[in-house]
């Protein structure tokens, strides 16, 4: 198993690269429900249990496994490219900061299983294997914007698989997941100046307890870390924006005076906004 050596993100990343599970223990030791991971069977079969429902990967399968599936069984031949990660690691470390679709993806909402073509798996293989290099660089001076750049790469490819999928898939949408749906829409189109839950609860005509529950059941995070996430995303857009004072950036996103805005980005990227604007590239 690799792990960035950096300090800095050494406990949020996680990479295999052709590389097997020796067990169904060995397996789950590698799976945080908590973290977005993503594996791509090169050979053998995974199963998984969701629910009450069983999940069967295959060679060319790429799969986002939800924080509520748990791997109960795997042939000996299994070989995997694989990535876990922190989803705040993902949202805070994104190259692109247009919108909160991102957030959909990482959240597991779309669909999680998808069957590669030769040329799309021969591509993504080859993706990990720069990352896995990366990682275990010594003497690269831009390694942790290389490994940045790979991670990104990965995401983004399974974002634009999923939105592909999705489009040849009918959709059943039940109560719960109608729910969900809409609430994601809201946040998309509110989240600049609504931060609470009530907001999104009544327009939606339920109870606090009910969306919560909803939510967690089918993107699996609270209601307000989702919240919290579609915020981070929008500051990202408004400090990319060099006109924009970092005062007047927290009034467009509601917060009650400068300091409560800083406040609120630290504790989400570890940087003030002043910080993560004089890094910016420009």
């Amino acid at each position: 198993m690799d792990t960035l050596k950096n300090g800095r993100w050494q406990k949020e990343l996680k990479v295999l690269h052709l590389a097997g599970f020796k067990s169904v223990k060995a397996c789950r030791t590698r799976l945080n429900p908590d973290w977005f991971s993503l594996i791509i069977v090169l050979s053998g079969t995974i199963y998984f249990m969701d629910g009450t429902s069983t999940v069967s990967l295959y060679r060319g399968d790429m799969y986002a496994v939800p924080r509520t599936a748990e791997v109960i069984k795997l042939t000996s031949s299994v070989r995997v490219c694989f990535m876990s990660c922190k989803r705040d690691f993902a949202i805070t470390n994104r190259f692109s900061r247009s919108g909160i679709g991102y957030i959909e993806v990482l959240a597991g909402y779309l669909p999680s299983v998808i069957s590669l073509t030769q040329t799309e798996m021969s591509y993504l293989i080859q993706v990990f294997g720069f990352l896995k290099k990366k990682i275990s660089s010594r003497d690269s001076i831009f390694q942790e914007e290389m490994v940045l750049l790979y991670v990104n790469l990965i995401l983004y490819e399974f974002s634009a698989l999923c939105y592909k999928h999705s489009e040849n898939i009918t959709a059943v949408h039940y109560r719960r997941e109608k729910i969900v749906m809409g609430f994601m829409t809201l946040v998309r189109q509110h989240c600049r100046v609504h931060h609470e839950v009530s907001f999104y609860a009544n327009s939606l005509y339920i109870s606090r307890g009910y969306l919560g529950k909803a939510v967690r059941q089918i993107i699996g995070m609270p209601l307000k870390q989702y919240i919290e996430m579609a915020i981070v995303s929008e500051a990202y857009v408004l400090l990319e924006d060099k006109t924009l004072a970092i005062n007047k950036i927290g009034e467009h996103l509601n917060f009650r005076n400068p300091q409560s805005f800083s406040n609120f980005f630290k504790k989400h990227t570890k940087l003030t906004p002043t910080q993560y604007r004089h890094n910016l590239k420009f």
